[in-house]
């Protein structure tokens, strides 16, 4: 379970920490403590630990500073902000915990239309700035390749309409912050049969896939970059209920009524999301399927997931702890 790793790879120009504390051999002016120091999961290329407003981020010689670390008077650099160390080749930056979601080129992203303009789409992300969504970036229905004519202009709500929830992928940032958005993968389009979660954006780092079913689950998730997170049941062809094929274009994909089994299940992954959340963990695929299977075998209803109380007596944090522990050593 890689979502729980939290031990430290060996990279070359490792980030060491100090930190101030008033604990046993504490000196005035010391920046040593004593104790383990705080680690996070780390992906391939970074190692990540957190640092507070304070903390001396020491790095090999010529790292380059970047946001969120400035430099004492004394040489060494110095965290501004709680976040996670990232270091990059020789770049040494601070990404936030928390913070409005900005946008990268090739993110995977929920959004929803807020605004329907003469060839565009105003779309809500999460970012400071509307994402924009072109008539030619979409993928049309029926998997047609041609160019967009203006019938296709008159006919622009019949795509997307205000309120509806899309999938889609960040195709460039403009120089004024703002993103356009591309959604010309059949796989993108328009979201039905599910539900939304909202989640700080620091929680879903991009994966090697963002639009998974779940396989012994039997429900589908968009982890959108920006933190919204879309459950649904696995979608299937309008008209044929088959579920998608290599023919199958999500904008083919129809409101269905979802049987009471498959609510049960949508709202037991989503409280799953949020619980993972609440616990400080990154939601990832396989993230997901322990904490749903491991609230089954608990005996959890899908509501108590959202219950701090409940979920420690019934020694679901327990298992939590356990699983993150089994990876350290």
């Amino acid at each position: 379970m890689a979502w729980a790793t939290s031990a430290l790879t060996q990279l070359a120009g490792a980030v060491a920490l100090e930190r101030r504390g008033r604990g046993e051999g504490f000196e005035e002016g010391s920046l040593t403590v004593d104790g383990p120091k705080l680690a996070v999961q780390t992906i391939p290329g970074l190692q990540s630990q957190l640092v507070c407003p304070g903390d001396v981020v020491s790095a090999e010689p010529g790292a380059l500073r970047g946001r969120g670390v400035v430099e004492r008077a004394d040489g060494k650099l110095v965290a501004t902000t709680c976040g996670v160390v990232e270091h990059v080749n020789k770049l040494l930056y601070v990404r936030p915990l928390k913070h409005r979601y900005a946008g990268s080129v090739g993110d995977v992203v929920v959004g929803r239309i807020v605004e329907v303009q003469t060839d565009r789409w105003a779309v809500e992300i999460g970012t400071a700035q509307l994402a924009y969504l072109h008539l030619g970036a979409i993928h049309l229905p029926g998997n047609v390749q041609r160019r967009r004519t203006d019938e296709d202009t008159l006919r622009i709500r019949e795509f997307f309409d205000e309120n509806d929830l899309i999938s889609a992928e960040v195709q460039k940032i403009q120089e004024s912050g703002e993103l356009a958005l591309q959604t010309r993968n059949s796989r993108y389009g328009k979201l039905q049969n599910g539900v939304l979660a909202c989640v700080p954006s620091v929680y879903v780092r991009r994966q090697a896939q963002h639009l998974v079913n779940l396989p012994r689950v039997g429900v589908m998730v968009v982890l959108g970059n920006n933190g919204w997170v879309w459950v649904c049941a696995p979608p299937k062809v309008a008209g044929s209920g088959r579920q998608e094929t290599i023919n199958f274009s999500q904008m083919d994909v129809r409101y269905q009524k979802v049987h009471p089994d498959m609510r049960e299940r949508i709202s037991r992954v989503r409280n799953s999301v949020l619980c993972l959340v609440g616990y400080g963990l990154e939601v990832t695929p396989d993230s997901i399927t322990f904490l749903y299977e491991r609230s089954q075998k608990l005996q959890l209803q899908a509501w108590e997931l959202l219950d701090t109380a409940r979920c420690e007596s019934a020694g679901l944090v327990e298992s939590l702890v356990a699983a993150t522990q089994s990876t350290e050593h």
